[in-house]
């Protein structure tokens, strides 16, 4: 029975559990996903043994040390410095926090208060190149909104489960698509975990200028199915995650270029990716041209993260200024419709350095080719 539970362990704590949110506890464990590490914290160190381990752990070693006497002195060999082999030997953790550094090390963000009637604006960067600019939407737009808010609401008992289980981290999901296997897949989920952290992060810094209310403090119809998040509403965290998720792993189909079906798959991730925004919707926290900002936003976490892994090509800077629009995935793909409602390509095209531990990532990802 200890022996079992020790496996048990194994596999919760360092398996399941810390690769952010591909079992369903998990994925409401993820509600730590703005803490920092999110889905990494804590993942393979067990923390402490039981009492009664720890305690026959401290007499086994008291009796057998009299065997130890006499034997040969420790390696003088050093790991290397600076060398990115040593990431293998590492705790998932401890190279989550690595990828939060690299991520955020070139981040930056500029508010703008708008004069004569122009909207207040909210520019994110990195590495001193401007990314994304958002406007922050009017009151008067907001209002509007809350009727198609409303009118998602009939959704509810067909969506409850999916809400639920997407309140962290949807790895879950991701996995259903690509068949991925915790024993198969380890580096593709840890890329998957480490990109939404990035997302996250990158959504807080923008809500936090931005300031706009949830949908049920400005209309008291709207009467939420779970908890109102404590952080703006625009733009979502969950569709910048998600959107970010899915521009990354479509460069890693096309990287692996094993699936026969590889096309159908992009199809149905797609096609996720907007479940998961819309979802929020549905759950009373978000209103749809949220999603609009948080896809574009994902989109250019996505390519910052390719970018950083080495992967990446040059991409479009973009921008948005929300007009009264539902959100629909093929339409903020195809730019001719995008653009008439407020999605646009600033002109700007950006390219980034890439990373030691994100390439490092991004190559075990890539090794993991699937065949079907």
């Amino acid at each position: 029975m200890a022996q079992y539970g020790g496996l048990g362990g194994l596999g919760g704590l360092g398996g399941l559990g810390g690769l952010g949110g591909l079992g369903g506890l998990g994925g409401l464990g993820g509600g730590t996903n703005f803490s920092g590490l999110g889905g990494f914290l804590g993942s393979e160190d067990p923390g402490g043994y039981d009492p009664m381990t720890t305690y026959g752990l401290q007499t086994t070693a008291e009796g057998l040390r009299h065997l130890t006497e006499g034997g040969t002195t420790p390696t003088d060999k050093e790991l290397g410095f600076d060398d990115p082999a040593n990431l293998n030997g590492l705790a998932t953790w401890v190279r989550g926090s690595l990828y939060v550094s690299e991520f955020l090390a070139g981040i930056g963000s500029n508010a703008q208060e708008g004069t004569g009637g122009a909207p207040d604006r909210v520019t994110l960067s990195f590495d001193g190149h401007d990314c994304l600019t958002l406007d922050r939407p009017s009151n008067t737009l907001l209002r509007s909104q809350c009727r198609l808010v409303s009118d998602y609401a009939t959704l509810r008992a067909d969506r409850s489960a999916e809400i639920t289980s997407q309140l962290g981290f949807p790895t879950a999901y991701f996995a259903m698509i690509l068949g991925l296997h915790s024993g198969q897949n380890k580096k593709t989920f840890e890329l998957i975990t480490a990109t939404q952290v990035a997302g996250a992060h990158a959504a807080m810094i923008v809500k936090n200028h931005l300031a706009i209310r949830r949908p049920d403090q400005l209309d008291a119809r709207l009467m939420p199915m779970i908890p109102t998040p404590g952080h703006g509403s625009f733009p979502s965290a969950h569709a910048t995650e998600a959107y970010a998720v899915l521009t990354v792993l479509e460069a890693l189909i096309t990287a692996w270029d094993s699936l026969s079906d590889g096309t159908q798959r992009i199809n149905a991730l797609r096609g996720l990716a907007e479940r998961i925004a819309v979802n929020r919707t549905v759950a009373g926290v978000h209103y749809p041209i949220d999603s609009w900002a948080g896809a574009a936003l994902g989109r250019i976490v996505g390519q910052v993260v390719l970018s950083r892994a080495g992967a990446g090509a040059s991409f479009d800077a973009l921008a948005y200024s929300a007009k009264d629009n539902d959100f629909f995935d093929e339409d903020q793909r195809d730019p001719a419709i995008a653009t008439t409602k407020g999605l646009t390509r600033t002109g700007a095209t950006v390219s980034l350095d890439a990373r030691p531990t994100f390439s490092w990532l991004w190559s075990g990802a890539v090794a993991e080719a699937q065949k079907a």
